[in-house]
């Protein structure tokens, strides 16, 4: 089972976070070939394998500072700088929101000049060109099911 801390983790980002965006950014022009229910798993898949993948690491920060460093709005889109800094070293941390009906949801996190979007489009696309969405599909539910069972041991 989730523990208390990650649980309220995953509930706190994922108020904050736009899954659907991110899924249809990180698969580009596949995404316009799903059906509404495929894009409906999909964004769900992808919200189960980053959490899975990144709330442990978030869990691990304790004593880190972030600082702001500036940011920059054009019409409903906004790009926040900050630096996330512990004893031992400095982390750009860039975040690409959207406004939706007077709300700012993150939809990309640039750390250290990476853009997880872009990573992710990059990778699911090699694997949708050298096998298949349903390949994607598999995987993802895969790693996702994997995680599951190393949670509840």
């Amino acid at each position: 089972k989730l523990m208390p801390r990650r649980r309220l983790l995953e509930q706190v980002i994922g108020e904050r976070f736009d899954y659907a965006e991110m899924s249809k950014r990180a698969l580009a022009a596949n995404w316009t070939s799903l059906t509404n229910d495929q894009r409906a798993e999909f964004v769900e898949l992808f919200k189960a394998f980053l959490s899975d993948r990144y709330a442990g690491k978030i869990e691990g920060y304790s004593g880190e500072r972030t600082e702001y460093l500036s940011e920059r709005l054009e019409g409903s889109y906004a790009e926040v700088r900050t630096r996330l800094v512990s004893s031992k070293t400095e982390i750009p941390m860039d975040y690409r929101l959207m406004n939706k009906a007077g709300r700012w949801y993150a939809y990309d996190i640039i750390a250290d000049g990476v853009s997880l979007v872009k990573n992710y489009r990059s990778q699911f696309d090699k694997i949708i060109h050298s096998d298949s969405y349903d390949e994607l599909v598999k995987r993802l539910r895969n790693r996702t099911v994997a995680e599951e069972k190393k949670e509840t041991r």
